[in-house]
């Protein structure tokens, strides 16, 4: 790729700034280079590729915030959008939890974050990758109808702020998805798989086509299921649903403000002691990590549940000033637009001492839901929800596929009723972990 320059623009910026008598401002530019390939029907329907640029400005005064961005680095662009930042924030509303902007912290280097290839990879080279996972559901069987692809970016940040932050940040990512769906009949059998990663070797896009179709194919025969309430075992792909629907509602403002079900939780016991659960954001070559969060606090290893015990929520420094805590570093920066979020970075559940094969050997009549999406109202914390893909377990084996199978109920229930964890699980880009899980019970409608 071209040299893209991204620290002039941000200085030109943060020194016309420092001569408006503002009381904190940041700065931050960013690049971009993305490219996604759409796979629906029977193959490839659209191949994109499209490059952002662009710079943005947040300036605070009598804790007022004024935010504008440009997409153009050109000098009067750049003096464009500082003006209108400074105007905006002399006639803003004062935010009473407003407490300032962290200052400067050393961090280590995360290495593996970014790979050349990713970064030079093509439409064309990408358009191959797909249809190898295509010709490896096909290999195991033919006919399928398709749905899933391939995105790929290359990311470089320079942020500057008031206080005496200077950090830059490059990465690249690329992941890949292949859902097929068979007929026979009335019958189906659909499925999906996946992976992301930092580097392209590290994506299988055979084992991904194939593991796909050996799934969907498993859903011949589905069946619907009683009513009831039963034992639930969540494999991987359905405990992590579980956790994010946790770690959505300690994240960032709203939890500091007291709006999600979560935010009396703090330092409460809220799961058994075999449940916990680490947020990392420094491990090399993981897919989520980096030296630095989106306001150039350093990233670390955060003890989010500790033996069942609630530990910390996850903060940036503005929901860290409104409980009076120090920011744990899990500021999110959407890009130049000027909105700081927070959320996870590396999510890693503690494995357990049982196995799969356990779990269903030890349950009578339960579900193994292979496919269950959990996403709770973040206020109340009810959620409603479709088991996609699953078995029933009957006398401790896993029989048929179930189909038209819900689940609902209130979200600290499900971590209240956790009864076993795996030793084994599933790892995702380099850096989540995620065992299978055993509910006592959940609320499932069926026929």
């Amino acid at each position: 790729m071209e040299k893209i320059d991204l620290a002039s623009p941000v200085e030109k910026a943060a020194k016309m700034l420092s001569r408006m008598n503002l009381d904190f401002y940041d700065v931050y530019a960013a690049y971009s280079r993305s490219l996604s390939i759409e796979v629906l029907g029977k193959g490839i329907k659209e191949a994109m590729s499209r490059t952002d640029l662009g710079l943005g400005v947040r300036a605070y005064k009598n804790k007022g915030l004024g935010v504008a961005y440009s997409q153009s680095l050109k000098t009067e662009d750049i003096e464009t959008t500082v003006r209108k930042a400074a105007s905006f924030a002399a006639v803003a509303q004062p935010d009473p939890y407003f407490r300032g902007m962290p200052g400067p912290s050393k961090a280590a280097k995360v290495e593996g974050l970014y790979d050349p290839e990713v970064s030079a990879l093509t439409l064309e080279d990408a358009g191959k990758l797909v249809k190898e996972m295509i010709e490896a559901v096909e290999s195991v069987r033919k006919g399928a109808m398709y749905a899933g692809g391939l995105g790929a970016g290359h990311m470089k940040g320079f942020l500057m702020t008031s206080t005496g932050v200077s950090v830059e940040a490059e990465k690249t990512s690329i992941s890949a998805s292949i859902g097929p769906t068979y007929k026979e009949g009335d019958d189906i059998g659909s499925s999906y798989e996946y992976d992301y990663a930092i580097s392209l070797k590290e994506i299988n896009f055979e084992k991904i086509g194939k593991q796909a179709a050996e799934k969907a194919i498993e859903q011949f025969g589905s069946e619907r299921v009683e009513s009831g309430i039963l034992p639930v075992i969540l494999t991987p792909e359905s405990s992590s649903s579980l956790v994010f629907g946790w770690l959505g509602a300690i994240s960032g403002e709203s939890v500091a403000k007291g709006r999600t079900y979560a935010s009396g939780c703090l330092g409460k016991q809220i799961a058994p002691s075999i449940f916990s659960v680490v947020d990392d954001g420094t491990i090399p070559g993981a897919i989520s990590s980096g030296a630095f969060d989106g306001e150039g606090v350093p990233r670390r290893q955060v003890v989010v549940i500790e033996k069942g015990v609630v530990k910390t929520f996850l903060h940036n420094y503005y929901s860290a000033g409104i409980l009076g805590v120090e920011t744990t570093g899990h500021a999110v920066r959407g890009g130049y637009g000027g909105h700081v979020g927070a959320g996870p970075t590396n999510v890693r559940v503690a494995p357990g001492d049982s196995t799969l094969d356990e779990m269903i050997a030890e349950t009578k009549t339960g579900i193994l839901a292979t496919n269950m999406s959990f996403t709770p109202n973040t206020v109340s914390g009810e959620f409603s929800s479709t088991i996609d893909e699953g078995f029933l377990i009957k006398n401790g084996e896993k029989k048929h596929p179930i189909k038209n199978l819900m689940a609902g109920g209130h979200m600290l229930e499900l971590f209240r009723d956790i009864e076993l964890v795996s030793k084994e699980g599933r790892t995702i880009g380099k850096g989540f972990f995620f065992p299978n899980i055993k509910l006592k019970q959940i609320k499932l409608a069926g026929k």
